[in-house]
């Protein structure tokens, strides 16, 4: 399997009042007669002084403490950069019915792939007619060439062969109408023996690099299916958002993306983790066959604001899993590089996009073993706490 990505102040200006003194003119009035004068008359009250308009907050920041007049000036206004997402998130809950056959492969690799994206929290995908067109045609080239596609980058097609559609999945993709100025990216897996589009989903979901482009910030994704050597249904999926979304697929305030979701069963216990391209770190994962990854995505609602205002400072503090008698399993932790570990060992990993973090156990977990994750994070100095436990059962055969 192959994995391949594509991506793409204002000054405050505070008005000085200006203070007019208003000066009194007093006059005295001399008179005669009597030989005495009329004294002055005793001077008013001086006059207030206008309290000065209160200060605004500069273009781009939101004010989030009020200023309050001590007398003689404004004190104690906080502003804040002006959130760039909603704390609510941007996550798709909602998307059109799929026009794919019924009980066909491409409707049940769909119906798999968005019911894991609800339930892991990472938003639904749209079907998309584009991506439709570039994902079958490059599962039509793989099929017309199976000897030798894998033999290079399955992801690149040769103009010299049969069935060529266009070298590049960003190439395929433009050429078939899509644009993925803000994300884009593809996935090639087979259903196995069971020859169900959704186990195509579900193997892909059970490495490291595919499951995180499934789980990414996608919007869009279209699907085709060709066969292998053995005549196996190979998928293809094509997965993006286009460059009008500036924010797409935020979890909200206080949530993260987690795969396997909790209550989650029927997942494989076991992980080939030498045979995934790019294979992860031989030197934390030495053996062919480890169990299966846990994928996290930290990219929500804060972390996005606090990136746009320069405040962000993502911290792991725990990542651990245990199995049903409480004990640790031994892992190895992978993240994008703007994440780090205190306390906690993580290796970074430029093949893992932003916000995303994968522990995989070192061994295959045990059949029918119910594990438990707990994953604990700060995303800026001094932040909250971003937390979730949660447990799954894995029990099936690869």
């Amino acid at each position: 399997m192959n994995t391949n990505q594509i991506n793409t102040a204002r000054l405050a200006q505070l008005a000085t009042p200006v203070l007019l003194a208003a000066t009194l003119a007093l006059t005295a009035c001399g008179g005669g007669g009597g030989g005495g004068g009329t004294a002055a008359p005793a001077p008013g009250p001086a006059p207030s002084t206008p309290t000065p308009a209160a200060p605004t907050c500069p273009a781009g920041q939101t004010e989030t403490t009020a200023p309050t007049w001590n007398g003689s000036a404004w004190v104690g206004q906080v502003c804040s950069p002006t959130p760039v997402v909603a704390s609510t998130g941007t996550l798709t809950t909602s998307v059109s019915v799929a026009t794919y056959a019924d009980n066909s492969l491409q409707q049940s690799a769909f119906n798999a792939l968005n019911l894991v994206r609800k339930n892991a929290g990472a938003g639904l995908v749209s079907q998309n007619a584009a991506l439709d067109t570039s994902a079958g045609a490059h599962a039509k080239y793989l099929t017309t060439n199976i000897a030798t596609a894998f033999t290079v980058d399955a992801h690149t097609e040769d103009s010299s062969k049969p069935d060529f559609y266009e070298a590049t999945v960003g190439l395929r993709m433009a050429k078939a109408g899509f644009s993925a100025g803000n994300y884009g990216t593809e996935v090639i897996g087979g259903t196995g023996a069971s020859r169900q589009g959704s186990d195509c989903v579900l193997g892909l979901l059970g490495t490291v690099y595919h499951a995180a482009a499934l789980l990414s910030q996608s919007t869009n994704v279209g699907i085709g299916f060709g066969t292998d050597t053995a005549n196996i249904p190979m998928c293809v999926a094509d997965l993006g958002s286009q460059s009008t979304e500036s924010y797409p697929q935020v979890a909200p305030t206080g949530q993260i993306v987690a795969y396997p979701y909790d209550g989650q069963t029927g997942l494989f216990y076991s992980f080939d983790i030498a045979f995934e391209v790019p294979r992860p770190p031989v030197a934390l994962f030495p053996n062919a066959t480890s169990g299966t990854p846990v994928i996290v995505n930290i990219r929500n609602a804060d972390f996005v604001n606090h990136k746009a205002a320069g405040t962000l400072n993502a911290v792991v503090t725990k990542f651990e899993m245990k199995d049903a008698g409480g004990n640790l399993v031994p892992v190895g932790i992978l993240a994008n590089s703007g994440i780090t570990g205190s306390g906690v060992s993580m290796t970074a990993d430029t093949n893992l996009s932003e916000g995303f973090a994968v522990l995989v156990p070192l061994s295959p977990l045990v059949k029918g073993g119910t594990y438990t994750v707990t994953f604990t994070a700060t995303l800026k100095t001094g932040g909250a706490s971003l937390s979730k436990t949660w447990s799954f059962v894995a029990d099936r055969d690869r």
